[in-house]
């Protein structure tokens, strides 16, 4: 037999370990929200059955809000599943519930896992989940699916309740609360004729489900009958809540809360959820989750994720200073205290074991010279001298993950969520723009996962300037040649430039170009507690990521080199010109290179080597080689001024062409060959920006940091002159200037007035 069981939930409940452990598969796994952004499937067999287990994006309603979350919903309702997985969280079982009683309305055969149990244990705690079966009447796993332990069980339970599934028997008691009969009476007709099943339908149309509005087409009688039923959205939510703290209470025993630990204590009333105020920007989905962190009886309420840590770590003023001390640690240890090593021991062993022994015997045979240098430095110090920088790579891809893994990047997307929301941006962005450190083709389609379609495209378009792995080898080549003390520093640098561009771009996006300003903002984020990765996963990382930089030099990037190098030392006329001037290459290439000698490298080796690049980056460093090092591609009086320029260059141009097609995937092909463009000519401008700068400064250091200055001064007046006319007319007063003055008085007048409602 043949079965498609689906896994559904949450995001940050486990899903994708789980999806993992059974299929035996490397996706990605973090520990925060928005990993899995589309449909993973994998067909597998087990026990003389063939299952495809399906991975879904996480999301905490069938009333959606993303695209990702659409997936999932589509999935759901297109009926080809025999078993829908509904995975929760131990330590957020209440709230994850509120998914599982919408799959349990649809009457879909379901089972539920209890994820992370290992964690409720280390709490001194156990959970009464037969509690919860006699409930909702369906099987329950409790299990870690981080471990290999039950999920053989799992697997033996859903294939049984696929194989004797007759319909869902739980009795879901507070749908009697809702006026289902009477709104069935109206839509009853539209929902079968749209493939919905009527009670669902009902429900959905008392939430206001835009999706199942569309689908019922309903008539101007049907949608004026409909409005007189009022608001129920709030209501439907309260309904399912009150019915899950009823078959939650008491579920887990024996309760620890101990404010010296990793708790963080609040003490708040019931507000009901129709009642309490919404800011601007929140949206029901917001206040759902909101709501279920208010509503219990008790008057105290624990926030389990919040440690102590995290009075440090997210401090308004520790915050970005310890984050940048961090990552200017991890850089430190993976360009120069330990990659560094790793680094020139692989590169002494290739250069040891590999390319003298080829080169001698090619030469003790009498080889012609060029099939000698094709293989000695076309491969061997083309392609391996690439492969020298693989601990480097594997170092930074580990402890991003252990920033991943243990919690940490969640909290950086919460402390930069004000910022980014000041540029048109949220923090689900950062999500995006740290994958970008890894793979920016990666973490391009991670930017589905945005809800606001502008906000997805600029962050899709930003991304690249995000400094990806692909271009550490080019940085560790050519700022170890010139500034090998101080490499470690220069390669951060390039980093925080990265970032600094692309937060730069989006405030002019946000600011000055309509088409690209950001409506009204939502930032849904699971604060998870900290965690620390296993072993297991781990390796797997490691693993995972050396194949694909292994299985790219020896693929792309060997191809290329090869490609490059004959080019290079071969003549259309002259045959073998052993990288001469007169090279087919340098012919090319020659016609390109007076464009960037403003920049300092308008040599033909240099462009060559750029356009290398558009394949993939690692190729920069193996056409360098290949074309005779980096000595011979930056020579000069200002040589290390130049190299430094060619890095700025590089980091800031256009991305590789698997990012381009992720590009063109996720906004078109028409904001994809925009942002080509802009990378392009943003690359340029901050290129010559930097290495006139140095050229001034190397002549003259004292009118540099002078000119620096009155630049700086000159940029704030402009800010604080646009700011004024931007707010011309809407101060209180009506003077029309909008002064400083009017501005704090109006400031100070709103807060008094504040202040005496207070009173009141």
């Amino acid at each position: 037999m043949e079965y498609t069981i689906s896994l559904a939930g949450n995001p940050n409940v486990g899903k994708t370990s789980l999806y993992n452990r059974i299929t035996h598969s490397l996706e990605h796994v973090g520990n925060w929200h928005g990993v899995t952004v589309s449909e993973v499937s994998k067909t597998i067999m087990y026990d003389h059955h063939t299952v495809n287990m399906v991975d879904l994006p996480g999301l905490y309603s069938l009333t959606i809000y993303s695209m990702e979350e659409g997936i999932t919903r589509d999935n759901v309702l297109s009926g080809k599943n025999d078993l829908i997985v509904s995975v929760c969280e131990v330590n957020n079982l209440s709230r994850n519930l509120y998914l599982t009683l919408q799959l349990l309305e649809l009457n879909v055969p379901l089972v539920l896992v209890i994820n992370m149990m290992d964690e409720l244990k280390k709490q001194g705690k156990v959970l009464n989940y037969r509690k919860l079966e006699s409930f909702l009447k369906i099987p329950i796993i409790p299990m870690s699916a981080k471990y290999h332990s039950d999920v053989h069980l799992l697997m033996d339970v859903s294939i049984d309740y696929i194989q004797h599934f007759r319909g869902n028997k739980v009795k879901l008691t507070y749908l009697d609360k809702l006026p289902l009969q009477d709104v069935m009476s109206i839509i009853s007709a539209n929902a079968s004729n749209a493939g919905l099943q009527p009670r669902w339908a009902a429900i959905k149309v008392l939430e206001k489900d835009e999706f199942v509005l569309e689908k019922l087409a309903l008539n101007d009688e049907q949608k004026k009958a409909l409005e007189a039923f009022g608001d129920w959205q709030s209501k439907v939510a309260q309904a399912r809540y009150e019915f899950i703290d009823m078959i939650t209470e008491g579920a887990v025993s024996k309760p620890v809360y101990d404010e010296h630990r990793e708790m963080h204590e609040h003490v708040t009333h019931h507000v009901p959820l129709e009642t309490e105020p919404a800011s601007d920007n929140e949206t029901l989905y917001d206040r759902h989750k909101r709501y279920h962190d208010q509503y219990k009886n008790s008057t105290k309420l624990y926030m389990q994720a919040y440690s102590r840590i995290d009075k440090v770590v997210l401090n308004k003023y520790l915050a970005l200073p310890i984050f940048l001390a961090l990552m200017c640690l991890i850089f430190f240890v993976t360009f120069g205290l330990v990659g560094n090593w790793l680094s020139n021991l692989l590169d002494f062993l290739i250069t040891k074991f590999i390319y003298a022994p080829v080169t001698n015997g090619l030469t003790s045979i009498n080889s012609p010279v060029w099939i000698v240098n094709l293989v000695g430095e076309g491969v061997i110090l083309g392609v391996l001298g690439v492969l020298k920088f693989l601990p480097q790579v594997v170092l930074l891809f580990f402890f991003l993950a252990l920033m991943e893994d243990s919690g940490y990047i969640s909290r950086v997307a919460f402390m930069t969520d004000g910022l980014f929301r000041k540029i048109g941006l949220s923090g689900r962005s950062v999500f995006t723009m740290l994958m970008g450190f890894g793979c920016s083709a990666t973490a391009v389609l991670t930017a589905r996962g945005l809800e606001d379609p502008t906000m997805r495209k600029k962050t899709v378009i930003l991304t690249p300037f995000m400094s990806c792995s692909a271009r550490l080898p080019v940085y560790t080549v050519v700022a170890g040649a010139f500034f090998a003390s101080g490499k470690f520093l220069v390669i951060f640098g390039l980093y925080i430039l990265g970032a600094a561009v692309s937060l730069l771009l989006a405030v002019i996006f946000e600011k000055w170009t309509k088409k690209l300003k950001s409506g009204k903002l939502s930032f849904i984020m699971e604060m998870p507690p900290y965690r620390i990765p296993t072993l297991e996963r781990v390796v797997q990382i490691i693993f995972h990521n050396a194949k694909v930089f292994i299985v790219k030099v020896g693929t792309v990037v060997f191809a290329l080199n090869v490609i490059v190098w004959v080019l290079s030392n071969f003549s259309f006329t002259q045959g073998y010109t052993a990288g001469g001037e007169n090279s087919i290459l340098a012919l090319f290439s020659g016609f390109i290179a007076p464009v960037f000698k403003p920049l300092g490298f308008g040599n033909w080796r240099a462009v060559t080597s750029l356009l290398s690049g558009f394949v993939a980056k690692e190729v920069v460093v193996s056409s360098i080689e290949s074309l005779g090092g980096v000595s011979v591609v930056f020579t000069g009086a200002n040589a290390s001024l130049s190299a430094l320029t060619f890095l700025v260059y590089t980091l800031l141009y256009v991305p590789c062409i698997a990012t381009f097609s992720a590009e063109i995937k996720e906004v078109g092909i028409k904001w994809a060959l925009f942002g080509l463009c802009m990378q392009l000519v943003v690359a340029y401008v901050v290129a010559l920006l930097f290495h006139s700068l140095g050229l001034a400064f190397m002549l003259n250091p004292g009118i540099t940091v002078g000119v620096a200055v009155v630049v700086v001064i000159a940029l704030i007046v402009t800010g604080v002159l646009v700011n004024r006319i931007k707010n011309r007319g809407q101060c209180s007063c009506g003077c029309g200037s909008c002064s400083l003055a009017c501005a704090k008085r109006d400031k100070k007048q709103n807060e008094k007035d504040d202040k005496d409602a207070g009173k009141k």
